[in-house]
């Protein structure tokens, strides 16, 4: 008998059964907990046999179940499974968001653009309004007080930003009749990147991280630049992972298509990225900059204190971590990585030796960090470092501001009892 408590699941799947002679429909269950990572293999010898290499099992990290189509309505299961799992999420209430449809629907590619599209995994616009009427009637796999805010297409595949998950329906087979369900709650998203495209890029990138272990623990997916507004998906992540019940109320103005976010840090010059000095800036014109050029922050978050490290950037601000990573010779390509205080589960810093101009800080979070996937896999648990130059900086101060925001920050309320939940069926 092996118990999980329902709060302590990162996010579920369902798969469900062909067009032809398959009769299961399967269910995933994904947890925090470890996995197999399976043995290397060994070449043997004239006096052993080589010993095949053994590969790596989700074992705890992903539990599977099988069910006869013919007697389970899958549908129904996942509703449960919705209402079991999500309604949990209801109780960290982030930042209110206007419930009106962000995304509408694009045009659908022709000639080598649709080719392009399909062949890189690009997403494109969909209006959420179909996408609502539709699973809230014909294909009921939404909540009753569940609204799609975003909507996207790749190929045949559609990623959904709803008020209270992540949901992407995967279209597997030649006939398209099996379909796989992911739904990733807000709460399970313990870090998340957006990429800006570079020069010679026709994607911009978005990362969401979580603490599973197995397939989930990094979840990509690549958008068209110049086609969606990124750092509007941006914004209301942040609302929903790091908002608070008493900010105002978020509204998403008009899209901004063009590719205003590159470059605008002007971090450094190429050649800071050959030095690894690291010093402290102004803090007032990195706030100005990500609240007005690059739509960044919420408008209840501050930059506490602002470093640059060559080409990168540590910025402290009053809800979270954020990496600013340069990439690429031009330095038009750059990652944005956010990294909420109530993930760091711990952090150390080290002072400055008598010849050393650098103190070092160290985070060590919960996010799921791939180090190999191959045998025998290996996934650890990420860790962020920043060099401090102590010419300029107390790395005292930072210590007690990482502490004010970890050890001491406010936690999301719950306010709310537990939800009962009743199915009927």
């Amino acid at each position: 008998y092996f118990s999980i408590p329902w709060e302590k699941l990162v996010a579920f799947g369902i798969r469900s059964a062909g067009a032809l002679i398959d009769f299961d429909t399967e269910v995933q269950l994904y947890t925090e907990m470890g996995f197999y990572p399976g043995e290397p293999g060994e070449p043997g010898d004239e006096n052993t046999p080589p010993k095949p290499p053994i590969p790596a099992r989700p074992e705890q990290s992903c539990f599977e179940l099988d069910f006869n189509k013919n007697v389970v309505d899958i549908f129904k299961l996942k509703h449960y499974l919705s209402r079991r799992i999500l309604e949990v999420n209801t109780l960290e209430h982030g930042a209110p968001i206007d419930l009106e449809s962000i995304t509408e629907s694009s045009p659908d590619p022709k000639g080598f653009e649709r080719l392009f599209q399909w062949l890189g995994g690009d997403q494109r616009e969909l209006d959420p309004d179909e996408l609502n009427t539709e699973f809230h009637t014909n294909t009921k796999i939404l909540l009753e007080t569940e609204k799609v805010l975003m909507a996207f297409k790749a190929g045949r595949d559609v990623t959904l930003f709803t008020n209270l998950r992540v949901l992407t329906l995967d279209t597997q087979g030649l006939v398209g009749c099996k379909v796989h369900y992911v739904s990733v709650p807000y709460r399970s998203i313990h870090a998340y990147t957006v990429e800006t495209a570079g020069m010679w890029d026709r994607d911009a990138e978005l990362y969401l991280y979580t603490r599973n272990r197995w397939h989930l623990a990094k979840i990509a997916m690549d958008f068209r630049s110049g086609k969606t507004d990124l750092m509007q998906i941006q914004k209301m992540l942040t609302g929903f992972i790091i908002g608070l019940p008493t900010d105002g109320k978020m509204t998403f103005g008009p899209k901004d298509f063009s590719r205003h976010e590159r470059n605008r840090v002007k971090a450094s010059s190429v050649a800071a990225g050959f030095f690894d000095n690291s010093k402290e800036i102004d803090a007032a014109e990195m706030n100005d900059k990500l609240h007005n050029d690059i739509p960044i922050l919420l408008e209840e978050e501050s930059i506490l204190r602002a470093f640059q490290q060559a080409r990168d950037m540590f910025l402290w601000t009053s809800r979270r971590l954020l990496i600013v990573d340069t990439k690429g010779m031009t330095g038009q390509r750059v990652r944005y990585e956010s990294i909420p205080y109530r993930y760091i589960d711990g952090f150390s810093f080290e002072t400055a030796g008598h010849m050393d101009r650098d103190a070092e800080i160290y985070c060590y979070t919960t996010i799921s960090d791939i180090r190999n996937n191959g045998i025998p896999r290996s996934v650890d648990l990420q860790m962020t470092k920043q060099s401090i130059l102590v010419k300029h900086t107390d790395i005292y101060e930072i210590g007690k501001l990482v502490f004010e925001h970890t050890c001491m920050g406010e936690k999301k309320q719950m306010e709310e009892a537990e939800p009962e939940i009743e199915v009927i069926f």
